[in-house]
């Protein structure tokens, strides 16, 4: 028998486990926030976010891989209108650690 805490995390869930850590946070939405509809993220500083969160909470230095990792695990890129520029995953919501 193995409990809930004998599993180990993929690393989809620590990126969603890290990434929801970053979002809930609340001291670093001037860098990347939650849309107000929470179906989305936008990183609103991409310069501060590779210097002061990747490096942090992502132990990685270039936005470029950070956004590379969003792709391979199923994070759209928005494109247009009012969210352009956000990051969504069907499964990826503010307070819904369980989904991810």
């Amino acid at each position: 028998n193995h409990s809930r805490h004998d599993i180990s995390l993929s690393p989809v869930s620590i990126l969603h486990t890290q990434l929801l850590e970053v979002l809930d946070r609340g001291d670093l939405s001037d860098i990347i926030d939650w849309m107000p509809h929470g179906r989305a993220f936008i990183v609103k500083q991409p310069k501060l976010f590779t210097t002061h969160v990747l490096p942090r909470f992502f132990k990685q230095t270039k936005f470029l891989s950070f956004t590379r990792q969003l792709n391979l695990w199923g994070f759209k890129r928005i494109t247009r209108g009012i969210d352009a520029g956000a990051y969504y995953h069907e499964l990826f919501l503010p307070g819904r650690p369980n989904l991810a």
